[in-house]
């Protein structure tokens, strides 16, 4: 099978249609709601699929084994090679990452540490304690003080795959780094929320497609706590639902800008911003299908710590055992769910 040349979002034209997708105003080209609703589930799974791309991606790729080539024949090459990598996950990760999107921000400055200031005393927090686990606990004041944990890889480039590949090397050990880092902060996220089931809000179970009645169901769940809910994480085949749902059709108001859709920002439902991963790289998903999230703005809903960015240091193949080069790539992060009653899950099964 003949695989496309990945194009920018403004150059991809749909299958069967000489029309590009992307209008000079930067919007979607559709003829109704319908059709653009259509078009979007086109678009992110072309992305998915690595039809679409970006103009910074594209460009790295056309100069990825040049840009090898000087690293392993210049250690200032290498160094600055990681310090790109490592500007472009922090803004990666700080458009496209959901966890970033839900939490309110604390930037901590050198000998600083997290506080996360609580709307309410006596409420469960639940926090991360490593780049895997999270913990509860109730607290009796209003200061929570969450431990910071490192989020980190290592992307290494052996002299074999220099040698032997033919794909794009450079964007696979950004994507290795992606992995570690945004979709890393959004895997806690989850792994939070997940743990707040039972404790305030139940879990909801839906047979069936996705109906307006099922979804208020879960909305209600946060919003039964006075309570604002701003925003709706849903899975691919969820989202499905509602552009196959007349009901739903009517009171929806989808995005029509390309950027945002490539960040996962797809439409405004019954007052709530409607987020998925389905632009995603299949290895970079989060949520399993139907799985859904209704969430409190991020005043209420918690915390998440930034300490500058993303480091990055240079290793070498004394370090790694064997010929090449790469990078340690890092951050230190807190992520806390400080109010348990801010989000609500539902799922299909």
């Amino acid at each position: 099978m003949r695989v496309k040349t990945p194009v920018i979002a403004t150059e991809y034209r749909f299958q069967g249609s000489n029309e590009r997708a992307v209008g000079a105003n930067g919007e979607l080209n559709a003829n109704s709601k319908r059709d653009l609703l259509q078009r979007q589930l086109q678009l992110v799974q072309a992305t998915a699929n690595g039809e679409v791309t970006t103009a910074s991606k594209l460009e790295r790729a056309k100069k990825s084994r040049e840009l090898i080539e000087a690293m392993f024949n210049n250690d200032a090459v290498h160094k600055e090679l990681g310090e790109t990598m490592g500007r472009d996950l922090y803004l990666t990760a700080n458009r496209r990452g959901f966890a970033r999107k839900f939490l309110s921000r604390q930037d901590l400055l050198p000998g600083q540490f997290p506080v996360v200031k609580l709307r309410r005393k006596d409420v469960t927090v639940v926090y991360a304690t490593s780049p895997t686990k999270t913990e509860s606990q109730i607290t009796r004041d209003k200061i929570f003080t969450p431990p910071e944990v490192i989020l980190e890889a290592r992307p290494f480039i052996e002299l074999r795959e220099i040698n032997t590949s033919t794909s794009d090397v450079l964007d696979e050990k950004f994507g290795e780094a992606l992995e570690a880092i945004m979709v890393g902060e959004d895997r806690l996220w989850k792994r939070q929320a997940d743990s707040t089931i039972g404790l305030d809000n139940d879990l909801s179970i839906i047979s069936g497609t996705l109906t307006p009645l099922t979804l208020m169901e879960v909305r209600q769940n946060v919003a039964r706590w006075n309570l604002p809910v701003p925003s709706l994480l849903m899975a691919s085949d969820l989202y499905t639902d509602i552009v196959g749902d007349t009901t739903f059709i009517q009171a929806i108001e989808p995005v029509a800008r390309h950027e945002l859709i490539m960040t996962g920002e797809l439409a405004v439902l019954y007052g709530m911003s409607i987020t998925s991963d389905a632009y995603r790289h299949p290895e970079h998903r989060v949520l399993n299908q139907g799985e859904f999230y209704a969430i409190s703005d991020p005043i209420t809903h918690g915390q998440y710590t930034d300490r500058g960015g993303v480091d990055t240091e240079a290793i070498s193949g004394a370090t790694e055992k064997m010929p090449g080069k790469g990078w340690w790539v890092y951050e230190s992060y807190s992520s806390v769910i400080g109010n348990t009653r801010s989000v609500a899950k539902g799922i299909r099964q």
